[in-house]
């Protein structure tokens, strides 16, 4: 996977993952930081800390990015449906 171009000074910016909108660093007053990834034939938007996270852990389980992203994405749609339940 090639580097992602993160999107700086987007109001509308969200984390699919953390649901975060506003920048959490105490140090800057500015929106959140995200970039966009394609996976399962959609595009996600994630902020910069949870993208970074993902991708370490993908090195260190020897995964690839994608299978990571897939899993996180997978996970988070079972614990949705069975909050709505």
């Amino acid at each position: 996977m090639s580097k992602p171009n993160f999107t700086y000074n987007n109001s509308n910016s969200t984390c699919c993952f953390c649901s975060r909108t506003c920048n959490p660093h105490p140090d800057f007053d500015e929106p959140l930081v995200t970039t966009k990834v394609e996976t399962n034939n959609k595009v996600i938007e994630m902020c910069i800390n949870c993208y970074f996270d993902l991708e370490t852990f993908s090195k260190e389980n020897k995964q690839s990015f994608a299978e990571v992203i897939k899993a996180k994405e997978n996970l988070l749609n079972i614990l949705n449906k069975s909050s709505h339940a």
